[in-house]
């Protein structure tokens, strides 16, 4: 089977080759990226992103000072704290060249705020790079449905919305303020060929609408492979998922026709995998990736430690690409004292594997004094079918790395999906007591 090229390959050959991407859907002459011009590029805007940052960003006055020519490993690492309530030490423009300000809170905690700031430059490249990832498998004039985020003109489904126009497509932007019948009803009526969504949120909609779209694009949060084969059976689609968060300003990697891990944009984003202590890792391990966003100049961060847990797959794709690709699990495992770490990304892919779950929370309680008194508890959405499979959760759930003694599984019938928060997290509970080695109710 041939399968095509990333045309991100092409379209990152271009800029290396100092040229003017087209202002429309054109078909372009694939020019493979050669891996040494790619690298000397990146190294050039490195030393540009530093000196300027050096010079311009309060935060990184200090902490970049003589590091100017440094290579990327010696150079600090920016952490989410750092931002947080203190976006004007990182910006290097006025606020009247900004064009957008997204506000990240973190779920269940009292700390300052993010903010992260973005000119129309940076909006701009965004929507170049969306519209690049999307002709992976978006023919010019098909019908796609969107369900992210950000509906404004400047937001996540306003911006693609702009890339997917200039494909001469029609795009209908569902408000996730819908429930999800209503957004089921919806996709009924305008039948799209191609869907973009929240994985839990796009789950929910395949119960529900008569329609099926031949090609499905996850974001925004995890999407583990039991997950995706739960699309793929209920629409008979091809599913293919892409990685990003807002401090990348939102687009970073995307796969391709191969869907062997996610195609970084290399020439505005540095990528690292390190792990706990700040090493970096070689391709193939796991970590903590770590981004440098090399040509967002308004806000730079550099060696930015995202809390997300992936690693860089060695070697090339089948594709023929050599750019590099991000497998991404989700959010760092949960590390409790004594204990092995817990990942959030194993759970779900156990809790999708059910067919009567639709959705659940997940609450995590450490016991005050020992990890005796650890417990896990699930609240499940089921259908109408659902009925008695608590223990069948609790008895594969059980052997996960990390999993607390106690599982405690609770369970409401919902025949409808019901509207939930976009991006699942642990959620906390005060310390537990008082059952066996796994119990239900």
């Amino acid at each position: 089977m041939n399968i095509p090229i990333t045309p991100l390959d092409a379209w990152i050959a271009r800029r290396l080759e100092d040229e003017t991407p087209g202002g429309g859907y054109s078909a372009e002459t694939l020019r493979p990226v050669d891996r040494n011009n790619l690298e000397t590029a990146q190294e050039r805007a490195l030393r540009i992103l530093v000196r300027h940052a050096a010079a311009n960003a309060p935060f990184y006055r200090k902490c970049l000072r003589g590091l100017e020519d440094a290579p990327l490993r010696e150079l600090p690492f920016t952490f989410p704290s750092d931002l947080a309530g203190a976006e004007s030490r990182f910006l290097t423009v006025s606020q009247s060249a900004i064009r957008r300000v997204i506000t990240l809170t973190t779920s269940g905690t009292t700390s300052p705020a993010k903010r992260l700031h973005f000119t129309a430059e940076d909006l701009n490249a965004t929507e170049e790079f969306f519209f690049r990832g999307m002709t992976t498998f978006t023919p010019p004039g098909s019908t796609v449905g969107v369900l992210m985020g950000g509906t404004g003109p400047d937001g996540i489904g306003g911006l693609l919305e702009r890339a997917l126009r200039r494909m001469n497509c029609s795009v209908h932007v569902f408000p996730l303020r819908e429930s999800p019948v209503e957004t089921a009803a919806r996709m009924d009526e305008v039948r799209p060929l191609v869907m973009v969504g929240l994985p839990a949120r796009t789950v929910a909609i395949t119960t529900l609408s008569r329609h099926a779209p031949a090609i499905v694009l996850l974001s925004g949060d995890m999407a583990p492979p039991s997950l995706r084969r739960r699309i793929e059976e209920r629409w008979g689609c091809r599913v293919f998922v892409h990685y990003g968060l807002t401090e990348s300003g939102w687009g970073c990697a995307v796969e391709c026709a191969a869907r062997e891990g996610c195609h970084v944009r290399e020439l505005d984003l540095l990528s690292e995998i390190v792990d706990e202590n700040g090493n970096t890792l070689p391709p193939g391990e796991w970590g903590e990736v770590t981004l440098t966003t090399l040509t967002r100049l308004s806000m730079p961060l550099i060696r930015y430690r995202t809390g997300d847990e992936g690693r860089i797959l060695p070697g090339r794709c089948s594709c023929g690409s050599v750019l590099r690709r991000l497998e991404v699990r989700g959010r760092l495992p949960r590390r409790r004292s004594g204990g092995e770490p817990l990942r959030l990304y194993d759970v779900e892919e156990v809790l999708w594997r059910f067919p009567q779950v639709q959705d659940f929370s997940l609450f995590l309680s450490e016991g005050d004094h020992d990890r005796a008194s650890d417990a896990l508890f699930l609240e499940l959405v089921i259908s109408e079918k659902g009925e008695g499979i608590a223990d069948d959760v609790v008895r594969s759930l059980q052997p996960l790395p990390g999993m607390p003694r106690h599982i405690v599984v609770t369970q409401k019938r919902c025949s409808v999906p019901e509207h939930r928060e976009a991006k699942r997290n642990w959620k906390t509970r005060s310390s537990f007591s008082g059952v066996g080695e796994s119990g239900k109710s």
